[in-house]
């Protein structure tokens, strides 16, 4: 990983207009989330790097960075946000293309933190990069069908007017909750049972992304067809919003154990 100016927390916090992974408030969302379940061991090596930037904090870095000029931001990493799985297939069989992925970015930027001779600026990024990409793992439409962007290329309409279905999902199923990604933490929190902790962590992107691909079934609306369109509809909302509830808890929790087990800590507890 290239060497990477320092960036202040504060401006990690502007991000582009168009929607690229969770959107801001659900990427902060899962990693305040993994910030309550990170051993104290994992915390004390995150500080080592971050310094006084928080988790939530350094969330949206990766998206902020791509509004730089830099051909390396815009184009290069771009792929890195997502995984392609065609349909009937999983990611095993499909794999990485030849520009990397986030399976393959989330690999990388591990490598990169456990680097003891990088350079504190790449490991420093790196470990930006891991809390953004377990979020984009996590959000169903990072795993795309090979046939609409994930979903950008399709139009749905609300009573608002329409929206694509990725930014649905990336932010207003999440911003219509009117809750700050701290509030949105406390509510998780609060409704996390011990069953659904042990269960839904884990370390292993791959079987993220092939659950992500899973839910798409739930997530793509049916076309109407007298006009041809995908209304999202009161029934739609009530469908989904606890599949959103599910998925941001899930990438806070995978988040946490992701990085427990890249510094080797709280096996055996926290």
């Amino acid at each position: 990983m290239r060497l990477i100016p320092a960036l202040c927390a504060a401006v990690a916090l502007v991000l582009p207009a168009t929607a690229h992974a969770w959107g801001p408030t659900g990427h902060r969302v899962a990693a305040e989330l993994a910030d309550r379940f990170i051993c104290g061991q994992t915390r004390l090596e995150i500080r080592d790097l971050l310094g006084t930037e928080t988790l939530p904090d350094a969330a949206n870095w990766p998206d902020y960075m791509r509004l730089s000029p830099d051909p390396y931001w815009h184009d290069r990493t771009f792929p890195w946000h997502f995984v392609t799985i065609p349909d009937g297939q999983s990611y095993a069989q499909v794999g990485a293309p030849a520009e990397g992925d986030a399976v393959a970015a989330l690999a990388q930027s591990r490598a990169t933190v456990l680097d003891q001779s990088a350079p504190l600026e790449d490991r420093r990024a790196a470990l930006r990069m891991i809390v953004h990409f377990v979020g984009d793992l996590n959000q169903p439409l990072h795993a795309g069908n090979a046939t609409d962007r994930g979903g950008n290329d399709v139009i749905v309409t609300t009573r608002d007017g329409e929206v694509n279905l990725h930014a649905l999902w990336d932010s207003v199923l999440i911003d219509q909750e009117q809750m700050s990604y701290s509030e949105w933490a406390d509510f998780l929190e609060r409704t996390i049972t011990s069953e659904q902790a042990i269960a839904w962590s884990g370390t292993d992107p791959v079987a993220w992304a092939d659950e992500s691909r899973g839910l798409h079934g739930q997530i793509y609306p049916a076309e109407t067809p007298a006009t041809g369109q995908r209304a999202i509809d009161s029934a739609y909302i009530f469908r989904a919003r606890p599949l959103v509830h599910q998925q941001l808890t899930k990438a806070g929790l995978r988040l946490a154990s992701y990085l427990d087990a890249t510094f080797g800590h709280c096996a055996g507890g926290k």
